[in-house]
């Protein structure tokens, strides 16, 4: 529950910052301008992603060791992979996405960027509620010595959902990738009234 509230106020402090500004200062972004700002956006798209991928490949190769100081390490390289790629990647392209789009595009007015914007809440939300969650129980498990992570459930269960996790978080970035390159939606249709 902490976790889901720090998370709101986050995000929410980040998107009301981008949004007032952009609003205040009525934003239009040139071609240079919307450039780099959709160069700081990938930079931001490849933090992310490259610490999702790394805790899945580190959980994917906690599960045939038998070390016990090995796998805590990996865990513990999980948990840094979180905190110094996963968090700032994420807040990162949630913060230049919002500005490209307020500035080039429009937040509302294509369903792409619409669904670019729910897939990325989406993951910083079940990332932060969830996948932190198993990251601290699988640390928390570890570091109890009388049992060997093999044959710790606690432990085997938080690996298995940082695993799923990943995996999931890694199929909705492929897929909000993918719709930035092919925009396959078009303008929504918005009637104006009068």
């Amino acid at each position: 529950m902490i976790a889901f509230l720090w998370t709101s106020l986050l995000v929410a402090l980040i998107a009301g910052l981008v949004i007032s500004i952009g609003k205040w200062k009525a934003v239009r972004l040139d071609a240079k301008r919307k450039k780099w700002w959709v160069i700081f956006h990938v930079l931001f798209v490849i933090m992310y992603f490259t610490g999702v991928l790394g805790n899945f490949v580190l959980t994917l190769f906690t599960l045939n060791l038998k070390d016990g100081e090995l796998i805590y390490a990996a865990h513990y390289f999980i948990k840094y992979f979180d905190w110094y790629l996963i968090i700032p990647g994420a807040l990162g392209s949630l913060a230049t996405g919002l500005w490209l789009a307020l500035g080039a595009w429009g937040i509302t007015t294509h369903y792409w960027i619409i669904a670019k914007w729910a897939g990325n809440l989406m993951t910083i939300f079940f990332g932060s509620i969830f996948i932190g969650t198993w990251i601290e129980k699988a640390l928390d498990a570890l570091s109890l010595k009388e049992l060997e992570p093999m044959y710790n459930p606690e432990y085997l269960h938080s690996q298995k959902m940082i695993l799923t996790g990943s995996v999931i978080v890694l199929a909705i970035l492929i897929f909000l990738t993918g719709i930035s390159y092919l925009k396959p939606w078009g303008k929504r249709l918005v009637s104006h009234r009068r």
